[in-house]
């Protein structure tokens, strides 16, 4: 057995690994309940102004990337991203939604859409913190 340490694993190392703990969760879990979310909005050429992307795993989303372009910040385009993935969400049976997001980030923006937060990790990265919130979905 050999300990291998990298910074550039390849896209092949990344699969292997993410096909062991997909083969080690489906004993506990429906895997086929996990499908990929994504939304975006776009320019008359099909440039990417704004996207948002995660998963629904069961009852639950799963945010992992929010952004707007400095051209849409501030014109309600978040929170319509939000909105329609909940809507999708719900449509996939979702009860609740969650989101992490660091300190420099969108913290008071999830709450404006109704998310809570549940915790926070101090001095991460270094001198901000990580916050985690959930929503209720249900209507």
């Amino acid at each position: 057995m050999q300990l291998t340490i990298t910074a550039t694993p390849s896209q092949q190392d990344l699969d292997e690994v993410k096909a062991g703990l997909i083969s080690f969760n489906a004993q506990y879990i429906n895997i086929d309940e996990i499908k990929p979310i994504a939304l975006f909005f776009t320019d008359d050429n099909g440039k990417k102004l704004a996207g948002l992307t995660g998963s629904t795993a069961g009852n639950w989303l799963r945010i992992d990337m929010l952004w707007v372009s400095d051209t849409l910040r501030g014109q309600g385009v978040g929170g319509q991203l939000i909105a329609a993935a909940e809507q999708e969400a719900r449509a996939r049976g979702c009860c609740y939604a969650q989101v992490d997001t660091a300190s420099f980030q969108a913290r008071p923006f999830y709450e404006k859409q109704g998310y809570q937060l549940c915790f926070s990790l101090d001095n991460y990265p270094r001198v901000h913190q990580r916050h985690y919130l959930t929503k209720s979905l249900k209507v």
